[in-house]
């Protein structure tokens, strides 16, 4: 584990509005990276739950991140359980004779690199054959369908859950024990008692508020700002606060969280900025390589967001008299 930074710090300076979930979570993984080893047991079997787009597959990615490294993307093996909702899908993950299972595979790939995370999302959605041999992990091995099985204990299984989403949405005003206690009881209801009891953590997701995904809406937009500069090569600015109110009232959704968020920013600045993209893939001569902030880049190509009526859009910046006259007296000359 990385010394820079202690997990839960490092994880409540990218996750917001997560402080409680954030607390057991990294418990749970830094008991395992730092305590005894236990035989016969995953190094952690960790049950995430809460509503969609509060961050739950984010976090394992940031984890393994914080974990591994430089090598995160061969450490985390992750699994979309909604692909692997019919008998022969099944077979697909398992095995069949003949046929490779692809779980066993994703094993072998992290017990190659001396360990790492398996993430299984959604696991309410898999079949229920599948979803009684997942459950078996904590005993740190799986069978395939040839009867081979897989050693799973340097190995941290993190399984996430969308269980009491729903219930959990409509009790953002309640508090979080009230929303951690409603959701275990639904995943203790689907599951059973005595299997969510086998994890050795269950985590429990908070509901985003207006509030938190208002800063959440903030550091969205200035990320798709960055990356549609980077695209258009031109300087983009915005009009005033009314453009950043206008996104997060169209994508503010309790249901949805920052999902929602991230599609309608990403739909509305780029419909806005679609007559700016360059034509074709190379850049074009009329445009500097890369947006920068020079005077002459800024008002040359810079564009500028505003909203309109119940629509965002796009316009050319345009220099003011007295600016045209300044860069006169100055000699300046830029198109």
């Amino acid at each position: 584990m990385s010394a820079a930074l202690p997990l839960d710090s490092f994880l409540c300076s990218r996750l917001l509005g997560q402080e409680e979930a954030i607390r057991q979570f990294s418990s749970a993984i830094e008991r395992a990276e730092s305590g005894p080893e236990r035989h016969g047991r995953t190094r952690a079997f960790v049950l995430l739950m809460g509503p969609t787009g509060t961050g739950k597959t984010e976090m394992v990615k940031l984890t393994a991140g914080h974990l591994y490294g430089h090598d995160s993307s061969r450490c985390l093996e992750r699994f979309d359980m909604g692909e692997y909702q019919h008998r022969d899908s099944v077979l697909r993950l398992l095995g069949a004779p003949g046929q490779p299972a692809l779980l066993g595979a994703a094993v072998d790939r992290l017990n190659a690199l001396g360990g790492g995370m398996l993430l299984l999302d959604e696991i309410e959605k898999a079949h229920p054959d599948l979803l009684t041999a997942l459950l078996s992990f904590d005993d740190a091995r799986t069978t395939m369908a040839d009867g081979s099985t897989r050693d799973l204990s340097r190995c941290y299984v993190v399984m996430t859950s969308n269980l009491g989403a729903a219930e959990a949405a409509q009790m953002s005003h309640n508090g979080y024990s009230a929303i951690r206690r409603k959701v275990i009881r639904e995943a203790e209801s689907f599951l059973r008692k005595e299997t969510v009891a086998r994890f050795s953590a269950v985590v429990v997701m908070n509901t985003l508020s207006f509030e938190v995904q208002e800063r959440i809406a903030v550091a969205l937009f200035e990320r798709e700002l960055r990356v549609q500069s980077e695209h258009c090569r031109r300087v983009i600015e915005v009009a005033d606060a009314r453009v950043l109110n206008f996104l997060v009232g169209k994508g503010f959704s309790p249901d949805l969280g920052a999902r929602n968020l991230r599609h309608v920013i990403e739909r509305y600045v780029g419909d806005a900025l679609r007559p700016f993209f360059p034509k074709g893939r190379s850049p074009s001569p009329s445009f500097p390589e890369k947006p920068s902030d020079r005077i002459g880049d800024r008002w040359s190509h810079g564009v500028v967001l505003a909203v309109v009526d119940d629509a965002l859009v796009a316009r050319p910046l345009q220099r003011s008299v007295a600016l045209d006259r300044l860069l006169s007296v100055t000699g300046s000359r830029f198109p």
